[in-house]
């Protein structure tokens, strides 16, 4: 009895030292201009020419909230939102004015179930507990105009900041209502940018916390009515897009044909990652327009943990605060369970066990750090380059797999008592220099009508599987033995043998 006493008197100090370095929140939605929400007394229209307009989508616009609640006298904060083209389903579009450029009017919707919050608990709260309506309303749409508005300069012979009001029908949980919200415009030769970041009563729109099940005393009266919502798009003005023809319309990847007159193309380039300074070889892969394949470049060997550790573990970031916050949007994994190289070495070794939003994510960064267009590559791109180049060839198990390849018949390894990758560069390349598809790590390609798959075999494929092994990705068995729950997004336990190579739509000119 007295040990059950103890222990409860040490379960309260630890819950009192916990409330104490609590931090007490502050409402983000406090102070904002607040959203003008009425009821919608006829159809509203965007009205503009859309043949030309800017798209938009979850890769070039991002949608955030945040909302506060009192739990014993503490304000906390929960963040959430459809942020990045891996958490969100999100389509537009943005006319412009033919004379001014200035943005005309504006259609959008989002995809509710695609929501991230910081937790994936609360997410299913979120989409479960009657928060949002998912299943009976999946959309949320708006549709209305831009008005533009000048504020007054804060001295003698400054410019004016660009303003103005986004208003229009905004829909949510089945409910329409006329909304008004500020806006601020940045115009560029390359790129049309703007920001909203206002507040929004969620009653309005019904967003109502019906359940407590699972959370305690937590109830919807302790959950504040405001909630701050901050909106940006940052769209390239390439030439304009018929938006009928780009959906219609099938298109290639790669890169366009060279102008005559242009400089030719390498056959081979190096590219140095600037924040780690980490290179790796990109290998040109010749065109088949019989099969609507451009020219394009691909990596020489699987990506290795060399080019990915330091983008998981934010090593470009300066501050470790915001690694966090990276990882709490889900823009970066969270950090493996275990030994991610499962004991077979990082030095020189193909990068695995990584989930596909992870792969593309990285692709993503790796983008952002050089400047140049990298992805994963399409599976057509894959057997293309894995035949080496040649037109019409079919893909086949290699001829002579041990010369090629790391499969099961090789990749046993005394000194650690398992099968293993080995390091790239091991084995013979194919006819353009390029090594290890047939085996080593199977590769992520582009999302695939049959869901996201992996192409090549691996360490542990038997020899008949090489080159023309195919896997659909099934998460519940890739991360059958995965020891937490929920089960974490980015990485595999149980399929360690997951890797992938990056493909590159543009190269530095030969010299």
């Amino acid at each position: 009895m007295k040990r059950f006493a103890l222990v409860v008197v040490c379960l309260c100090l630890l819950l009192g030292i916990t409330y104490l370095i609590v931090p007490n929140a502050r409402d983000e939605a406090q102070g904002l201009s607040r959203a003008v929400v009425a009821d919608v007394s006829e159809p509203t229209t965007a009205n503009g020419d859309f043949d030309h307009a800017l798209i938009l989508s979850s890769q070039n616009t991002t949608i955030g909230f945040s909302c506060a609640k009192r739990v014993a006298g503490k304000t906390l904060v929960v963040h959430g939102g459809w942020n990045g083209r891996f958490h969100s389903t999100l389509e537009g579009q943005v006319s412009l004015n033919p004379t001014t450029g200035q943005p005309q009017a504006v259609r959008a919707r989002i995809r509710i179930d695609s929501l991230w919050s910081e937790h994936d608990d609360l997410t299913h709260a979120l989409l479960n507990a009657g928060f949002f309506a998912a299943e009976s309303f999946p959309w949320a749409e708006f549709t209305g105009h831009y008005e533009a508005h000048l504020e007054p300069a804060s001295a003698p012979g400054d410019a004016a900041p660009p303003t103005g009001t986004l208003v229009g029908a905004f829909t949510l949980n089945g409910i329409q209502k006329h909304i008004a919200f500020p806006v601020r415009i940045e115009q560029t030769q390359a790129h049309l940018r703007a920001d909203a970041v206002f507040s929004l009563d969620r009653r309005q729109f019904d967003v109502v916390f019906r359940e407590t099940a699972g959370f305690g005393l937590l109830t919807d009266d302790a959950i504040a009515d405001d909630v701050a919502v901050k909106m940006n798009f940052d769209v390239t003005l390439a030439p304009p897009v018929d938006p009928r023809r780009a959906a219609g319309a099938p298109t290639a990847a790669g890169p366009p044909a060279p102008a005559p007159g242009a400089l030719p193309q390498p056959d081979i380039f190096v590219q140095t990652i600037p924040a780690t300074q980490v290179d790796f070889d990109m290998i040109r892969v010749p065109g088949n327009p019989d099969a609507g394949l451009p020219p394009f470049y691909i990596g020489k060997h699987e990506v290795t943990w060399n080019e990915f550790m330091p983008w998981v573990r934010g090593n470009d970031l300066d501050d470790e605060s915001e690694v966090g916050m990276q990882r709490a949007v889900k823009l970066r994994p969270s950090s493996p369970y275990g030994s991610v190289d499962r004991n077979f070495g990082m030095f020189k070794r193909p990068a695995l066990g990584m989930s596909w939003r992870a792969a593309e994510l990285y692709c993503d960064w790796l983008s952002a750090q050089t400047g140049r267009t990298y992805r994963l590559p399409t599976e057509a791109e894959w057997e293309h380059a894995y035949v080496g180049g040649a037109p019409a060839v079919s893909v086949t198990p290699p001829s002579d797999p041990d010369a090629v390849a790391t499969h099961h018949d090789v990749s046993w390894s005394d000194n650690i008592g398992d099968w293993s990758t080995s390091k790239i560069g091991t084995h013979e390349p194919n006819a353009l220099g390029i090594h290890d598809m047939a085996g080593n790590a199977a590769e992520w390609v582009a999302e695939t009508p049959d869901g996201r798959v992996v192409r090549g075999g691996h360490f542990e494929s038997p020899t008949r599987e090489l080159g023309v092994g195919r896997e659909v990705e099934d998460q519940a068995v890739w991360n059958l033995d995965y020891p937490n729950e929920p089960k974490s997004i980015w990485w595999y336990v149980n399929a360690r043998w997951v890797g992938f190579r990056v493909v590159c739509e543009s190269a530095p000119a030969a010299r």
